[in-house]
């Protein structure tokens, strides 16, 4: 049964096309899918560790895609290769691979999605 509005699943596409700003290929239950565009944004953070208020720095890195590109998918198994793109939107040739570390899907057009390690 698929919880997803027809609207929503329309717009995931249409939003990663335009403001997809990497390509991402998943594997999924250890199948290899084909690339999609993707949103990947990352951020820094500093907070404070309960120990003595040492200050903590991360930096966290979040993928969004449309829902429909990424049937099945599964936290803490799967995995995804990011392709950087250049500021035309071509495969610049550099590419990094991620675990899952977690994922989002509230029946809306993208899936955010958390991953591990540093890009």
């Amino acid at each position: 049964m698929n919880f997803r509005p027809p609207l929503f699943s329309d717009l995931g596409e249409e939003f990663a096309g335009a403001f997809g700003n990497v390509d991402a290929q998943f594997t999924i239950a250890g199948v290899l899918l084909p690339r999609v565009r993707a949103i990947l944004r990352q951020w820094r953070e500093l907070d404070l560790g309960e120990e003595q208020g040492q200050a903590v720095e991360g930096t966290t890195h979040l993928l969004s895609v449309a829902a429909d590109m990424v049937p099945g998918l599964v936290s803490q198994r799967d995995s995804v290769t990011i392709f950087a793109l250049d500021a035309e939107g071509f495969p610049t040739g550099i590419s990094t691979t991620f675990e899952i570390k977690n994922h989002s899907d509230d029946a809306r057009a993208m899936v955010r999605i958390y991953l591990s390690g540093d890009i």
